[in-house]
């Protein structure tokens, strides 16, 4: 992907991975060649930038990438929002409608220097420790806060404090995800599973600990690792705007409302969230089963109905 052209939806501009003097496309060049999946689709202020033609195909449901984006800057009604600032002492605001507004902190903030801002207009910070993070919006209402380690004497933990709403929380959500939850316990953002990988494309092993009100990301990098590597966490916004269950003469019926149908996400995204609005009783296979299926067969037909009748499929 390194020295492609991106394509600006709906423009006519084709802005490449072109080095600067200044080497604050640096980190992106080298996101761009380790982990090119970051850079697929990326919500810019101009636009959602795509990498290539595929992410503008449509699905069966007429459903691609770019259509009716979660986080769109140049939109005012976007469903997700974030604020990306110059100081990273500031921290990143992510805000999703109908939820309170988080604050990320960045790494190493107070000696990381200004943002420099790169190819796609993506802010970069030096964290001047052998590091350096790069925010990357997607359309899809992720935040990936992407951070290029350049040799073994930069650091292996990178702590993210996170203000979280009045009486949130954050949370170990199982499988790898994390959550951030407001003061009810529902999900107002998750946190996508830790992984880091080094400049031959492979893994290196890496993890999430909570301490206090900071979500860290462990890189247990060092001999036998190729540079740079690159690490990230991804902070989602939620999937799922409500969760009702209802009494019927056959038993059970789980209501389950997407945001919104139009967004191309993984099925896990929305399973993982959903555990965390159920009890127990309703996460065995029957309900991701069906859940799945909406997913995948029926995600405009809304709500969607998890029996608890229905038998469990394999």
């Amino acid at each position: 992907m390194v020295g492609a052209a991106l394509l600006l939806v709906g423009a006519t501009a084709t802005p490449s991975f072109a080095a600067e003097e200044d080497g604050s496309s640096d980190a992106i060049e080298v996101i761009a060649s380790i982990a090119p999946e970051s850079l697929e689709a990326v919500s810019t202020d101009e636009g959602i930038v795509v990498a290539d033609d595929k992410a503008l195909q449509e699905d069966e449901f007429g459903r691609s990438v770019v259509e009716q984006p979660m986080l769109d800057p140049t939109n005012p009604d976007s469903i997700v929002k974030v604020d990306i600032p110059v100081n990273p002492s500031d921290g990143i605001a992510f805000k999703q409608d109908g939820a309170d507004e988080i604050v990320i902190g960045l790494p190493n903030a107070h000696q990381a220097d200004e943002a420099d801002y790169g190819n796609l207009g993506l802010a970069t910070y030096d964290n001047n420790d052998g590091s350096t993070t790069v925010p990357i919006p997607q359309p899809d209402g992720t935040l990936q806060i992407t951070t290029v380690i350049d040799g073994p004497a930069a650091p292996t933990r990178y702590a993210y404090p996170i203000t979280l709403p009045a009486g949130g929380q954050l949370v170990d959500a199982g499988d790898g995800y994390f959550a951030i939850l407001d003061s009810a316990g529902l999900p107002a953002a998750m946190i996508e599973p830790a992984w880091a990988l080094d400049a031959n494309g492979e893994a290196v092993d890496t993890h999430y600990e909570i301490a206090g009100n900071e979500i860290v990301q462990i890189v247990n990098h060092g001999d036998g690792d190729s540079y740079p590597i690159v690490a990230d966490p991804a902070v989602k916004g939620k999937y799922i705007s409500k969760v009702k269950i209802n009494t019927v003469p056959q038993g059970k019926t789980v209501a389950v409302y997407p945001v919104n149908s139009w967004t191309i996400t993984a099925f896990d995204n929305y399973w993982q969230e959903y555990k965390l609005y159920v009890s127990s009783t309703y996460e065995g296979t029957k309900y991701k089963n069906q859940l799945q299926c909406h997913w995948d067969f029926a995600p405009f037909k809304t709500p969607w109905n998890l029996d608890s009748w229905r038998p469990n499929v394999s």
